[in-house]
């Protein structure tokens, strides 16, 4: 925490009013992760995934009675293996800070009330620490749906996982008339058929999708899509826009899936300082030019191991969360000072519906 900023607090714990907005405005992020990939725990941390080559029938033979039955060959299976990382995340907390907690347990009435504020916002790390792996683990989850693939590079930590997606499920639109921001020109719906029927060929009927609220708004003023529902006007009159609801019935009329938006985002700490202060880039869960088919159900499971911490005696969990997060908290140095939280997590996603997935670059 920079110098001014701990000045900041230190004043405002010692002062004699004190009004905090901290929590006034939220940000809602709706994490899909254990929606899509149920979690499963395991006591490994090298997991090998089989899966079947196809999902249609082989269909018997006709034959006459006191005829040999015909015999089918045994299909070849696939797999991967799956490492389980590690997601880890901590704060250090100085003299400074540590004597700023202890004072925040000073005071009454509003006061209290407006200092506890200011614990839970700027001096609660294990919370810190619990949804800095949370976020982590939804963007590792959604990169895996979105992009068919897990790229991570952050100092000497390099992750690179590739799950497989072939050319036809990952469509783009290169034309300019052709991408979804032509709200004039382009044809969504026959985007979406022609998505929908090549896995519907293979057996794999898509039930769910997604996109981001600003592809939706191009879908409800595509020219196309309102006269699909509204129908085409004499004359050079246009129809309206649509409203989302009126969207739904369309997709529906067609088979199609209806479309949810996500927009979830975090934050990552910039290593370097910008003008002598901590500075933060926004990230995107999932890229924000797709629209992504989903079919029904689970697409693999979250796989999650215990902690070598949580297993060792003597680390007290400070806190814990879902799929085995483990925070514990330590005092590192007596003199001076010195008091680390640290919020470890092993997991990762299996992926062995990979291949029923339509992820299209549509703007």
């Amino acid at each position: 925490m920079p110098e001014e900023e701990l000045l900041m607090l230190e004043e405002a714990l010692s002062g004699e009013e004190l009004l905090t907005y901290t929590s006034n405005v939220t940000v809602p992020n709706d994490y899909w992760q254990s929606v899509l990939f149920p979690p499963q725990q395991t006591d490994e941390l090298t997991v090998d995934v089989i899966k079947a080559s196809s999902r249609l029938p082989v269909m018997a033979q006709i034959a006459e009675l006191g005829t040999e039955t015909v015999y089918g060959s045994r299909e070849g299976v696939s797999g991967t293996q799956v490492e389980i990382p590690k997601i880890q995340r901590g704060r250090w907390m100085d003299e400074k800070l540590i004597r700023l907690l202890l004072m925040a347990n000073q005071g009454g009435g509003l006061r209290r009330q407006e200092i506890a504020s200011i614990v839970r916002e700027q001096l609660n790390d294990a919370k810190y620490a619990v949804d800095a792996i949370r976020a982590r683990r939804e963007w590792i989850a959604m990169q895996a749906v979105a992009i068919g693939a897990i790229s991570y590079a952050e100092g000497n930590v390099k992750i690179s996982v590739d799950y497989g997606y072939v050319s036809d499920q990952k469509p783009v639109l290169s034309s300019s008339t052709d991408k979804w921001s032509d709200t004039t020109n382009s044809k969504p719906l026959e985007d979406m058929q022609t998505w929908y029927q090549r896995q519907a060929d293979r057996g794999v009927r898509l039930t769910r999708a997604f996109t981001t609220q600003q592809i939706i708004a191009y879908l409800l003023q595509n020219k196309s899509i309102r006269i699909a529902y509204h129908g085409d006007p004499s004359g050079s009159a246009n129809p309206p826009q649509l409203t989302t609801a009126q969207l739904d019935s369309v997709t529906d009329s067609l088979g199609l899936p209806r479309i949810v938006p996500y927009d979830t985002q975090a934050r990552t700490e910039d290593t370097a300082l910008t003008n002598g202060k901590l500075a933060f880039s926004t990230v995107r869960m999932a890229p924000n030019d797709r629209f992504v088919m989903l079919p029904d159900g689970p697409l693999g499971n979250y796989l999650w191991a215990e902690t070598t911490e949580a297993m060792v005696e003597g680390v007290e969990a400070e806190a814990t969360g879902d799929m085995g997060i483990y925070v514990f908290r330590d005092l590192v140095s007596k003199h001076p000072l010195r008091l680390r939280t640290v919020g470890v997590n092993l997991a990762f996603p299996v992926f062995p519906h990979a291949d029923c997935v339509i992820t299209a670059t549509v703007i």
